[in-house]
C-alpha cells in the first residue's frame, strides 16, 4: 500500500469520526431543546415572567433547581428580592412576582425532600428549590401558603 493510500484511509477515518461527533452534538442539543424547553416549564416561566435585568436581591449562584421534570444542576442563579424571585438559566432571566407563588409543597430532588413552589394560576410550572434558598424565599411568602404546606394540604 502506498503512502497516498494510507493518508486517504486516515483522512476517511478522521472524517467519519468528525461526522459521528457532530451527530452526537446535534442529538444532545436536540434533547436539551425538547426536554429543557417543553417538559420542564422553564420556557413558560421565562416567557410569562420576563426580566431584562440581572438577578437582584440576595443572590444564590450555581443552585440546583427542578422546574417541572427537568433538573438544572448547579447552573441557576437565583435572586430573592422584594419584587419577587429571580431565576437565571442560560443567560435568560425570569422574575416571578411573589403574588404568583400560589402553593407550596414537597418534591424529591436527588433523594432529598425539598420545598416546591407552584407558580401561576392556572399553574405555569412547579419549581423545587434547595432548603437554603427556600429559607430566604419563605420570608416573602404569605403566611397562609406556609401554613398549608405545614398542614400537608399542599402536595
Amino acid at each position: 500500500m502506498s503512502a497516498t493510500g494510507v493518508v486517504l484511509i486516515i483522512a476517511g477515518g478522521l472524517l467519519a469520526a468528525v461526522f459521528l461527533a457532530g451527530l452526537i452534538v446535534l442529538f444532545v442539543l436536540l434533547m436539551a431543546r425538547v426536554f429543557g424547553g417543553k417538559s420542564g416549564g422553564w420556557r413558560k416561566l421565562a416567557d410569562r415572567y420576563p426580566s431584562q435585568g440581572a438577578p437582584r436581591g440576595k443572590l444564590f449562584a450555581r443552585e440546583t433547581i427542578q422546574i417541572g421534570v427537568v433538573t438544572y444542576k448547579r447552573m441557576v442563579t437565583a435572586g430573592v428580592a422584594d419584587e419577587g424571585l429571580y431565576l437565571s438559566v442560560w443567560r435568560r432571566v425570569a422574575l416571578i412576582p411573589w403574588r404568583e407563588v400560589v402553593g407550596v409543597g414537597r418534591a424529591v430532588l436527588y433523594w432529598q425532600s425539598v420545598p416546591m413552589l407552584v407558580i401561576g394560576e392556572p399553574p405555569v410550572a412547579t419549581v423545587a428549590v434547595s432548603l437554603k434558598l427556600f429559607e430566604e424565599i419563605q420570608k416573602h411568602l404569605p403566611p397562609g401558603l406556609l401554613s398549608q404546606a405545614a398542614d400537608g394540604r399542599m402536595q
